[in-house]
């Protein structure tokens, strides 16, 4: 019997763990406008290489001077090595870049990052 509760009871643990975390993982259509997609170019001030997305903050200069600040989620430190991409060796802080990005649904300066421009090649990170 205490065999059968203690089963019982990892069972149902095992249960809502895997539960949460797959409920705390979101899509990403359901923030951004995945059907759609632009290209921002601009300043990357700062990469924070943290699971489960890459954070990208980009500053971007419209014709008239005034700078817009992006943040641009991206897959995750492991995926952006798939992708080819060597953060330390490829990417400056400093450095422009050419983004294609998929909007937020919201209207915010926060978009889906899908290929970034690097060294002149174009590094597809997701298709969507």
């Amino acid at each position: 019997m205490v065999k059968r509760n203690l089963l019982a009871s990892i069972v149902s643990l095992s249960f809502f763990a895997v539960a949460a975390t797959a409920l705390a993982h979101h899509s990403a259509n359901s923030q951004f406008d995945t059907s759609k997609e632009f290209i921002l170019t601009g300043v990357l001030t700062e990469l924070e290489e943290i699971n489960p997305h890459s954070q990208w903050h980009v500053d971007v200069t419209a014709a008239d001077g005034t700078v817009t600040s992006w943040k641009l989620e991206g897959v995750s430190p492991n995926n952006l090595r798939k992708a080819g991409i060597r953060v330390k060796d490829d990417l400056k802080i400093g450095g422009t870049y050419s983004f294609t990005v998929a909007p937020s649904r919201d209207g915010s300066h926060i978009a889906f990052l899908k290929a970034v421009n690097v060294n002149g090649r174009v590094v597809q990170m997701i298709q969507l």
